[in-house]
């Protein structure tokens, strides 16, 4: 038993490790490309920065663009199940708070995040890693969503209101200005999923 107990916390460390290298990693990458631009920045100028070898950076990036997405943790699984099984608020409000917990998950642990947005609306590269790793999450937000739903995983109905979530994460960031705090980002992640609620919200027959 100590042996199990003792392996499964090396294999944390080990866990975070990697992720506070990859951190610093993705922290110079930003601010790099901030101060130059990406296509002015090397693999090599990077890894320098970050103190590893070429090798190491490719262990965890497989580019440039790539290394300037700050990480952003899975859900954790108590915002999951309470996406799942709490059923006092709408699929949409419950979708709206488990990407504000990621998001304010994302904030705390990688240093690079806020710093990131000043950058990624101006580089062409960075906006296409962002456009995938929606789409991926996307995805995954769909599966989520039938589970809620009792759907069959591929459903359209699933697919559409995850993708109606996107689409709202990506105007609360749109309106995440570069002169606002990085807090406020979740702040309009909140204020974009009330404004479609509200619009959707039946209106009274006049009197």
């Amino acid at each position: 038993m100590g042996g199990s107990a003792g392996t499964a916390s090396g294999t944390d460390r080990t866990e975070d490790r990697r992720r506070e290298l990859r951190s610093v990693i993705s922290a110079a990458a930003v601010d790099l490309v901030i101060e130059r631009g990406l296509d002015a920045v090397t693999v090599d100028e990077i890894a320098s920065a970050a103190n590893v070898s070429r090798r190491t950076f490719f262990n965890y990036f497989p580019s440039k663009a790539a290394a300037c997405i700050p990480d952003t943790p899975p859900a954790g699984r108590e915002h999951v199940q309470e996406f799942l099984y709490d059923r006092s608020v709408s699929t949409m409000t419950a979708l709206a708070r488990l990407m504000w917990h990621q998001v304010s998950n994302a904030r705390r642990s990688s240093a690079a995040f806020d710093r990131f947005h000043d950058m990624w609306r101006r580089e062409p590269g960075v906006r296409t890693q962002v456009h995938e790793i929606l789409a991926l999450t996307e995805k995954e937000l769909a599966q989520l969503v039938a589970r809620r739903e009792g759907r069959a995983p591929d459903s359209v109905e699933a697919a559409t209101v995850a993708a109606a979530s996107i689409a709202i994460l990506r105007v609360a960031v749109e309106r995440w200005r570069t002169d606002e705090s990085g807090s406020l980002l979740e702040h309009r992640i909140r204020e974009a999923f009330e404004a479609v609620a509200d619009s959707m919200a039946p209106v009274d027959a006049p009197g």
